[in-house]
C-alpha cells in the first residue's frame, strides 16, 4: 500500500494463501491478502479501517470508518469516513464515500456518491440518463 497504511494499526492480517467465505464481522482494523467470499462489516461505532492489499479481492460489500484498496472488491464500497484507491485497485461497484482518494491508475466501474457530512446520509444520485435529458445544445431549437 502506501506511506498513509503506516498510520494505521492492524490487529487482524488475512495472507494471501487464505480464503473466507461468509460474511465478516471487525470490531478492529484488518488487513486481507487473501480472498473473501462474502461481505465485510464494521459497526457504526467503531473506527476500524480495511484495507485489502495488492493480492486481496473481496467478491461482497465492504463497510467500514475507513477502506484503502489496492486489490480487488467486487462489490459496493460505504466508507463512512473516507475510501482511499490506490494506482492498482479494481473496484466493480458503487463507492459511498466521507472523502475519496484516487490514485492514477486506479480502475472503477460504479457510481462513487457522496455522503452529507452531518447527517451521514448519502445524497440522492440522479440517474444519469436524466441528466443527459436535461442538456440543451447550441445546435438544437
Amino acid at each position: 500500500m502506501n506511506s498513509s497504511d503506516s498510520l494505521e494499526s492492524f490487529d487482524t492480517l488475512i495472507g494471501s494463501a487464505t480464503r473466507i467465505e461468509g460474511r465478516m464481522v471487525v470490531n478492529k482494523s484488518i488487513r486481507l491478502d487473501g480472498t473473501i467470499e462474502g461481505s465485510i462489516e464494521s459497526p457504526l461505532d467503531n473506527q476500524a479501517t480495511v484495507a485489502i492489499g495488492h493480492t486481496g479481492l473481496v467478491h461482497g460489500d465492504v463497510r467500514a470508518h475507513r477502506v484503502l484498496v489496492n486489490g480487488q472488491v467486487d462489490g459496493n464500497i460505504y466508507a463512512r469516513e473516507k475510501c482511499e484507491l490506490h494506482e492498482t485497485s479494481k473496484v466493480k461497484g458503487d463507492i459511498h464515500y466521507g472523502l475519496l482518494g484516487i490514485e492514477h491508475g486506479a480502475e472503477i466501474l460504479g457510481l462513487m456518491v457522496k455522503k452529507i457530512e452531518n447527517t451521514g446520509q448519502i445524497e440522492e444520485v440522479t440517474e444519469a440518463k436524466d441528466l443527459l435529458s436535461q442538456i440543451t445544445y447550441p445546435f438544437k431549437k
